[in-house]
Formats: C-alpha cells, sequence, structure tokens
C-alpha cells in the first residue's frame, strides 16, 4: 500500500497501475502538451479522485501566432504588383500605337494566363493564415485578368506580313459591269465636272476621273496628293466630295494613261472598273492601310520588327511617313532586308522633291554599296532638281560624290562658287575627280574663293592639282596666297603612300 502525501489517499500498487510504455526523450515528438507525459491508466479498479481533474487541450500550429515574415509579405506585394500590371498592359496596349498592337486576342490571353498564375501563386505563398481565402480572391482576380483582351479587341488584328504589303503585280484592267449602264454611274458620280474638264481639253491634255468610294474624310487629301504627284498632274486638277465618304477626284493633263493610271490606283485599294468611254476609274479604298504603326516598334531597332515594319513605311502613300522611315534606317546599320530596302528606296527616287530627295540620299549613303542603280538614278533625279531650284540637298552631294557621279561635281563647283564657306568641307570630300574642276579657281577668282580652292586642292590631290600649285608658288606674289599654295602642297606630300 502506498499513501499519497497530498491528500492522504491509500493505494495498491501492483501490476495494473504500472504504466509500461516506451520511454521518450524531449525533442522526440512532435506535439507539445500534458498527454504527451504518462499517466495512471482508467480502470474499473481505479478509484475516482475527490477532486476535477484539469482538462488540457491541443497545442495550436506555432505558425498561426507567430507575425508573417517580411519576406513572404515582399513576395505577396509583388504578385498584386504583376497582376495589376498586366492589366495596366493590356488596357493601354490595346490601341493602333499601343505596345499590343498586332498581338491577336488568344495570344493576348496567353499573356494574361501566364501572369495570372504567376500571380495565383505568389500571393497564394504569401499568406499562411488564410490561404483558402487569398487562393480564392487571387483566382477570381486571375480569371479577370484572362478575360480582359475579349472585351478590348482594338489592335488585334494581326499585322500583315512584307510580303503582304509589296505592291502587287498589276491586275488585269476590268471594263463596267454590263448589268450597270453607263448613265447610271455618271448620276451615281455627279460626272459634270469631268464633262467641263474634258471640254476645257480639247483633246491637248489627258483627263482621267478616280472615283474614290468609302474613303474617309481624313485620308481623301492624302489619296488626293499621291495621285497627283505620280500621275504628273497639273494644280488645275480637283477633288469634289460626294455623299456616303465618296469623292470625284478630276486629273488634268495627266502624263499617265488611263491603264497606267488604274495600276497607280491599286496602291489606294481594290480597283473595281475602268470605264474607257467615261475616263473614268472606280476605286474602293482600303482605309486600314492608312493606320499608322506603333512608333515604339518603329523606333526601337533592338525590335525584331523595326527593319519589316519601316519598309512598311516605305511603301506607303504618306509622304511624311516615308521621310520619318528614312530618316530611321539611316540611323542604323543595314542588317536585315537590305535588297528590298534599297529597291524601294530607288523607286522613290524617281518620284521624290527636294526634302524627299535628302533623306533619300542619307539613307542611300549608309544601305548601299554602289554596285546597285541607286547612284544613277540618284543623279538624274539631283539633275532635274538642280534645274527647278539651281541647287541640291547637301545629302545628295555626299551620297553622288561618294560613288564618283561625273555630273555632280559641276553643280558642286557652282553651289561652292555661291557660297565657299558652307560647300568648302563636301568639296573636300568629294575626292580626286573633283581636281579637276578646282584648279581653275587656283589661277583666278576673289582671294576667298583662291584660299578656299588652295584648301580644298590639299586635301583631293592629284598629279595636276600638284603641278599646278607648284607653279603658281613660283608665280604668286602674294604672301598669304602664296602659303596657302604651300600648306595645300604640304598636305598631298603627306597623303602620298
Amino acid at each position: 500500500m502506498v499513501e499519497c502525501g497530498a491528500c492522504e489517499f491509500r493505494f495498491r500498487v501492483d501490476d495494473d497501475s504500472q504504466v509500461r510504455s516506451r520511454k521518450f526523450y524531449p525533442g522526440e515528438k512532435l506535439k507539445y502538451g500534458l498527454n504527451s507525459y504518462s499517466r495512471q491508466p482508467q480502470t474499473e479498479f481505479s478509484a475516482k479522485l475527490p477532486v476535477e481533474v484539469a482538462q488540457y487541450a491541443e497545442v495550436s500550429d506555432i505558425e498561426r501566432f507567430e507575425p508573417t515574415p517580411i519576406s513572404k509579405v515582399i513576395v505577396g506585394l509583388v504578385g498584386g504588383a504583376i497582376m495589376t500590371l498586366t492589366l495596366l498592359i493590356l488596357i493601354t496596349g490595346a490601341s493602333q500605337q499601343g505596345v499590343l498592337n498586332g498581338v491577336t486576342t488568344d495570344r493576348r490571353m496567353v499573356i494574361a494566363a501566364f501572369f495570372a498564375l504567376v500571380g495565383i501563386v505568389m500571393i497564394s505563398y504569401a499568406n499562411p493564415r488564410a490561404r483558402v481565402k487569398a487562393t480564392s480572391l487571387a483566382i477570381i482576380a486571375g480569371l479577370g485578368l484572362i478575360l480582359t483582351p475579349l472585351w478590348l479587341t482594338e489592335g488585334s488584328k494581326p499585322l500583315a506580313a512584307t510580303s503582304a504589303v509589296e505592291v502587287a503585280p498589276s491586275a488585269p484592267v476590268v471594263t463596267i459591269d454590263s448589268r450597270k449602264k453607263v448613265a447610271d454611274l455618271k448620276a451615281e458620280v455627279l460626272y459634270s465636272p469631268m464633262e467641263k474638264a474634258l471640254i476645257e481639253s480639247n483633246g491637248q491634255g489627258h483627263v482621267i476621273g478616280v472615283w474614290m468610294k468609302g474613303i474617309r474624310d481624313s485620308n481623301a487629301a492624302l489619296v488626293n496628293t499621291y495621285l497627283m504627284r505620280v500621275s504628273g498632274a497639273s494644280e488645275q486638277s480637283h477633288l469634289y466630295p460626294r455623299l456616303n465618304q465618296n469623292y470625284l477626284l478630276v486629273l488634268t493633263r495627266s502624263q499617265l494613261s488611263l491603264e497606267e493610271m488604274a495600276k497607280q490606283c491599286e496602291r489606294v485599294g481594290d480597283v473595281d472598273a475602268v470605264v474607257p468611254e467615261l475616263r473614268l476609274i472606280q476605286v474602293t479604298v482600303d482605309n486600314e492601310q492608312f493606320n499608322e504603326l506603333p512608333i515604339a516598334k518603329l523606333s526601337d531597332p533592338e525590335d525584331g520588327a523595326f527593319y519589316k515594319l519601316n519598309y512598311r513605311e516605305l511603301l506607303c502613300i504618306d509622304i511624311r511617313r516615308i521621310n520619318e522611315a528614312l530618316a530611321r534606317l539611316s540611323a542604323v546599320r543595314p542588317v536585315q532586308s537590305r535588297d528590298d530596302i534599297i529597291n524601294r528606296m530607288t523607286e522613290l527616287l524617281g518620284m521624290s522633291d527636294r526634302e524627299m530627295l535628302a533623306n533619300l540620299c542619307k539613307a542611300l549613303t549608309v544601305w548601299s554599296d554602289g554596285s546597285d542603280d541607286s547612284p544613277k538614278v540618284a543623279m538624274t533625279t539631283a539633275k532635274a532638281i538642280n534645274d527647278k531650284y539651281d541647287e541640291i540637298p547637301m545629302e545628295a552631294v555626299v551620297f553622288l560624290t561618294k560613288w564618283k557621279q561625273r555630273d555632280v561635281y559641276p553643280i558642286l563647283d557652282k553651289m561652292w562658287k555661291r557660297d565657299p564657306a558652307i560647300w568648302e568641307e563636301v568639296y573636300m570630300r568629294s575626292g580626286e575627280p573633283a581636281g579637276e574642276f578646282i584648279i581653275p579657281h587656283l589661277k583666278e577668282g576673289s582671294l576667298r574663293h583662291r584660299m578656299s580652292a588652295a584648301r580644298i586642292a590639299g586635301r583631293v590631290g592629284g598629279s595636276k592639282v600638284e603641278q599646278e600649285l607648284r607653279v603658281l608658288c613660283e608665280e604668286t606674289s602674294d604672301l598669304e596666297l602664296k602659303t596657302s599654295f604651300e600648306n595645300a602642297l604640304q598636305a598631298i606630300a603627306k597623303s602620298k603612300p
């Protein structure tokens, strides 16, 4: 018998009162609580204590009471920021000028699904106390993100490949449908301006009418300028607005035939009919081709579509967009689509004005290797512009002298005589063929021109120039001029190998 020292209760110690279980040591059991310790088993022979025995609950998971680690807070914030930024990109980029222009709806949904999944995982990981609730809310937000492209469809039309925007071979000219009478067509287009122009021409000049259907008002002036430029029509040509976004363009003194003009109209849209009896071309205008491409892609040489998209800009009919594309291409190395871009630049040379000639020659200086036809075509255009304006752009001179186009040197010499300060540096870099044209200026002219000619002669060199300078050094009495000739001889001597 054993007596308890606290309650003075006597009990017998026998085999039933001894608990035989495996001993354990601190740290071996994961749960912490009083139930982990041995106690007397309750049997029918056990005496009941006269006091209430304390009941202990299981200890809760310690993670529920610890503060959330800062690393998990950051992960949750990053996950939410990723989903928010993706939503903003889907909203702001869904436009013709946005970063997602040309990305189809299904691809936008794939992008949204990827970032939604990343955000859901990160938010779920960052909320251990309310993981089910946080994951549910993140899934709802992710579904909303994935479905966003279904409502924002602007700019989701895929960009056409380069081959799709090239000028297609000329379609055969079609005649008007036999079921549609000529009188009905005349009434539809209000043909009176064409009749008046045909009467005034008296058969002396070509008159062509272009009936443009479905053209936006914002594109009418652009198409008018393009067709007048390619046809060489006179300033008396006029554009007449009609109902339902239709326009009648009357071209007077056109340099192109009716069939050739129909081929040019294919750049604007679909040629529906050509009516020789009325000298009229009916065109359904494609307004989508006038939409501007995203400037971010056009301006980033690191973008994979940079060269393709700028080549598309060269194919458009807007002079402003063509000049901007030429400026961008002149600042990069010719890495992709070199032959296509040079061929298109060469085509543009034949219809360029003074500003476009400058931009084309600046770009061709970078892109052309001289083996193509661009130097010859540029020379022809430069001569025509020189005849009209009595000068050509400096960029044209640099390009043409780079490939030794002989006809440019008389033009350069004339502009140098007009203003030596501006053209001296260009004359210096024009190469040895310039020596033939600079020799006469060493002998005669103002002191300013002769000293400039001496500096140019020292740079272009050549045996004839050197010989002439030696003679002039002996004959010249002006000390300042003689010093200029001697400096030119020294420069020529240093340039020799």
